[in-house]
Parts: C-alpha cells; sequence; structure tokens
C-alpha cells in the first residue's frame, strides 16, 4: 500500500537504511522521510513541541507513522489534522523496521509471521 508513497516517520529514533530494508522485504520502496520527536516525555510536553515537529513533516507527505509512547495519540491527532493524511501510531513496528525490538521489550504477538496459511 505504500510502495511510491512519500511516507514520513515521526519518532525519536530513525536508521534509514534500516527502514528502506524494511519495506523491501516487502516489495515496497515508499519515499521515506523523518520527522524527529523527543525521547521521552511527548506526552506531557506535546503543546511545547508540536509546531517544531509538524513542521518537519513535508507538506506532501500522503501519511504519518508515529512512535512517541503514550503521547503517540496526540501527534496523530494533529498530524492527520493538520496535514489531512492518515497518522497511525505504530511505535513498536517502527522499532522492528529500525532494528530495535529490544526497545519494545522484545517481540510483540501481532507481529510474528511463521508464513503459510492464514
Amino acid at each position: 500500500l505504500l510502495d511510491g508513497k512519500s511516507v514520513c516517520i515521526v519518532n525519536s529514533d530513525f536508521d534509514e537504511k534500516a527502514c528502506g530494508a524494511w519495506f523491501r522485504q516487502f516489495s515496497s520502496a515508499p519515499r521515506i522521510s523523518h520527522a524527529p520527536i523527543a525521547a521521552e516525555y511527548v506526552a506531557t510536553r506535546w503543546d511545547s513541541m508540536r509546531q517544531g515537529v509538524l513542521s518537519k513533516i513535508p507538506p506532501d507527505a500522503d501519511c504519518c507513522l508515529v512512535g512517541a509512547g503514550v503521547g503517540a495519540l496526540q501527534v496523530c491527532v494533529d498530524a492527520a489534522e493538520r496535514f489531512s493524511i492518515p497518522a497511525i501510531d505504530a511505535g513498536h513496528v517502527m522499532n522492528m523496521m529500525n532494528g530495535r525490538v529490544d526497545k519494545s521489550g522484545g517481540p510483540r504477538l501481532y507481529t510474528l509471521w511463521k508464513g503459510g496459511g492464514t
């Protein structure tokens, strides 16, 4: 679904090579950008950082993947409203994309896939 689309990663960690490789394993090649956000206290500091973070999202972004812990909902709502695009709380998946599953305390059941069957 994201092949050829402009995807903005909104989180504190960003490994462009790892993210690109993660999408390629699914035969997808989106244009990836990054809007950095604080690693901590987003929920309590969002009002003071909102404009700085949102200004880093490219105006042509087709969607945002957000990793901001308990503050992700606020970020998603504001990004979606400002740019009229989907903004998805995808913290654990972004940890997977960046090769940092350890930040999530290990794998999550809904991300394990053994192949085959339904």
